[in-house]
């Protein structure tokens, strides 16, 4: 079981059931008990692309995310428009043509997706 924690005024976590210097206090019930669905409009899909002189590689590992210069994420919803790019920073640049190349990357990725995705939705019981 995951213990409830809370932030104190001085930034400190602490158990719910400890006061701000640590002492027990009588256990306190949960403030949030239903449970609800998360709606959402359109579904975020994301694709991270690392750039090496004229290569894309779409979806690196971490070890290869980080020996490459140049990492753009790409976040597009299921309506292909764009919810968030990232480049970090560092000193590789990204060319507009490869950013556009990633954004393309990143629209073949949320067809594939959103297909597994619906998919697998259809296959659940629902409430």
């Amino acid at each position: 079981q995951i213990p409830i924690v809370s932030l104190n005024d001085d930034g400190r976590v602490v158990l719910v059931s400890e006061d701000s210097k640590g002492r027990a206090t009588k256990q306190r019930e949960p403030v949030n008990k239903g449970k609800r669905k998360l709606r959402l409009n359109v579904v975020p899909f994301a694709l991270t692309c690392v750039l090496y002189k004229d290569y894309i590689l779409a979806d690196p590992t971490s070890e290869e995310e980080s020996i490459m210069e140049t990492c753009l994420t790409v976040v597009l919803n299921s309506s292909f428009q764009l919810v968030s790019f990232n480049k970090p920073g560092g000193p590789g640049l990204a060319h507009a043509s490869a950013i556009q190349d990633c954004i393309s990357l990143t629209r073949q990725r949320v067809k594939e997706l959103e297909k597994i995705l619906n998919e697998a939705i259809s296959d659940m019981e629902v409430d």
